[in-house]
């Protein structure tokens, strides 16, 4: 979708019950899971952010189902919303879910107030500031993945406790973890000389990683504005005027963050003999010549999502101080403007993340 096109948003609850229900997981960190039973509702609703159909947005008060006695439930303060996924997601076209289907809520990106926990839940308590990434929780909506919504349900083992995170800055954790996850697909990496091609907020997440752990790293974007608000401690590169090909040479790896695969021919040509090109987007499929691969003997990387070790990982750095956000968390919208918030998410690529506040 271009920035020029209009999104046609619209208010309104779905217009029919999903014939299946999606998993809560998802190529950014939640694993696909196998069909369930449909779930016995609990009496409770919860205001939603719901894709009723492809390209028509609205909001639901979708039905919870009941919490089992592993599980917690979460009253969401602030959620993020996933762009690139939920771009995908909105059109009806995200690759890998053959059987998608509509009404659903999306996201996966919340953090909320624990407000009960299941008899068997020993490790979190009410109170308890807390990262969800995505809930399955909904008996007559799908969760794709489910995270847009003011109350959501999670297995108690998978919450991830904030540690002094502020709750406007948590949502952006899960960015945080997939791009600490694609960083240690290369393996050790102090003193490399890499690049990061794409300073959305995964390709920010990455070149602090790499700063942090000692490569010399060169960020590079077309746009002024998201170089800008690059990783201190990295070189920047402007692929508007000099390709990233012409610019550098003999690197040890690319990281590309763009999801455009058309730019991987131009990686393998910037990279040395035997270097490393590490994919951090996610794609609906790869277009790109193999002579430059095949010349050079470049090793093609694949982050496929975080693990819950990425998460408590990222989570103690940026409590620590260790990286920053930068502005990735200045964007913050009143859940009532929601489609404004989508709007700019969808549209305006010099803000790198947009977070909906709850409450």
């Amino acid at each position: 979708m271009s920035a020029s096109e209009t999104i046609p948003f619209a208010h309104g609850a779905p217009t029919a019950a999903p014939t299946a229900h999606a998993t809560a997981g998802h190529g950014h960190g939640h694993g696909h899971g196998a069909a369930m039973a449909p779930p016995k509702a609990s009496g409770e609703t919860t205001h939603a952010i719901v894709f009723r159909e492809a390209g028509k947005l609205g909001t639901h008060d979708a039905s919870l189902r009941e919490a089992n006695a592993d599980e917690v439930v979460v009253d969401t303060k602030f959620s993020s919303i996933s762009a690139g996924t939920e771009r995908l997601i909105y059109a009806g076209k995200l690759p890998g879910f053959p059987m998608l289907r509509f009404p659903l809520v999306p996201g996966y990106e919340s953090v909320g107030i624990v407000a009960r926990v299941g008899s068997d839940v020993t490790d979190v308590a009410v109170g308890d500031a807390v990262f969800v990434g995505g809930s399955m929780c909904y008996t007559d909506v799908a969760g794709v993945f489910g995270g847009n919504a003011a109350r959501l349900i999670k297995r108690a083992s998978q919450v991830v406790p904030l540690h002094g995170i502020a709750l406007s800055v948590a949502p952006l954790l899960a960015l945080a973890a997939t791009s600490l996850h694609g960083v240690r697909r290369l393996g050790e990496v102090r003193g490399l000389r890499v690049c990061v091609l794409g300073m959305g907020a995964i390709g920010q997440f990455a070149a602090r990683f790499l700063v942090a752990a000692g490569a010399h790293v060169t960020c590079a974007d077309v746009s002024a504005v998201r170089l800008a608000d690059s990783s201190d401690g990295c070189e920047r590169l402007d692929v508007s005027t000099t390709p990233i090909d012409e610019a550098l040479q003999d690197l040890d790896a690319v990281f590309e963050a763009t999801g455009k695969s058309e730019l991987i021919a131009a990686c393998a040509r910037a990279v040395r003999p035997g270097g490393s090109i590490v994919l951090l987007s996610y794609y609906d499929e790869l277009r790109t010549p193999f002579v430059d691969l095949f010349v050079k003997e470049v090793s093609l990387l694949v982050a496929r999502e975080w693990a819950h070790t990425d998460l408590l990982a990222a989570r103690d750095m940026l409590a620590a101080g260790t990286i920053s956000v930068g502005r990735m968390a200045d964007h913050i919208v009143p859940i009532a403007d929601y489609q404004a918030a989508y709007r700019t998410a969808f549209e305006d690529p010099s803000v790198p993340k947009v977070i909906l506040q709850w409450a």
